[in-house]
């Protein structure tokens, strides 16, 4: 009966090890805000969906797409355009699992300009391999042709009274004041929308 119960606290013992190792490995993967969606999210796929609920769910006005493709956007979450405000076109996120070997996570927002019917992209792309934000500027036309290069989306700014600083800055704001703040009202974070953690954050003009 000594014996029995000996295994079975030893048992109980490497349980709780193992568990809080995990719990400990989970929490030191995490360097910033966005470390936490993108393994939030990850760990739904892989694993949790068997016993815990997906985050994403507990926010209204989304909808999800989990096209289990082997396309580049097998993973995507967008805000509905009806909760959004006027001066957002569109918003949401994109997760890059493992393809490619890429595990990143995306978020795309295009901006409407003031008194025009013009809008301007603005994508921010995160990579947990290296804790890097990169935040880049584009535009499409009429014909859905894409415009990448900086003289280009500053001469399309121009045209329409805005530079890219100015941009810049209502970008930031929707990603503080919008995804980020949303995001905590979801998430137990340690982070907040103005406090992102550890992180570089670079701008850069894509070639294509």
């Amino acid at each position: 009966m000594r014996k029995k119960k000996f295994v079975i606290f030893s048992l109980l013992m490497v349980l709780l090890l193992s568990f809080s190792g995990f719990q400990y490995y989970k929490y030191q993967r995490v360097h910033n805000i966005f470390d936490e969606i993108y393994y939030e999210e990850s760990d739904y796929h892989n694993y949790t969906f068997l016993w815990k609920g997906r985050t994403f769910y507990k926010l209204k006005g989304l909808k999800i797409v989990d096209n289990d493709s082997q396309e580049i956007s097998i993973h995507s979450i967008d805000y509905k355009s009806v909760d959004l405000p006027n001066t957002i076109h569109s918003l949401g996120y994109y997760f890059y699992f493992g393809f490619q070997e890429m595990t990143k996570v995306g978020i795309e927002m295009r901006l409407r300009i003031p008194n025009t019917e013009t809008s301007i992209n603005v994508d921010y792309l995160y990579d947990v391999n290296n804790q890097q934000l990169e935040r880049f500027i584009w535009y499409h036309d009429e014909k859905s042709e894409r415009y990448y290069h900086q003289s280009q989306v500053e001469a399309f700014l121009e045209e329409h009274g805005k530079t890219v600083d100015e941009i810049r800055k209502e970008a930031d704001n929707v990603l503080r004041n919008k995804v980020l703040k949303d995001w905590t009202t979801i998430y137990s974070s340690r982070f907040s929308p103005d406090n992102w953690g550890e992180l570089t954050v670079k701008d850069i003009w894509r070639t294509e």
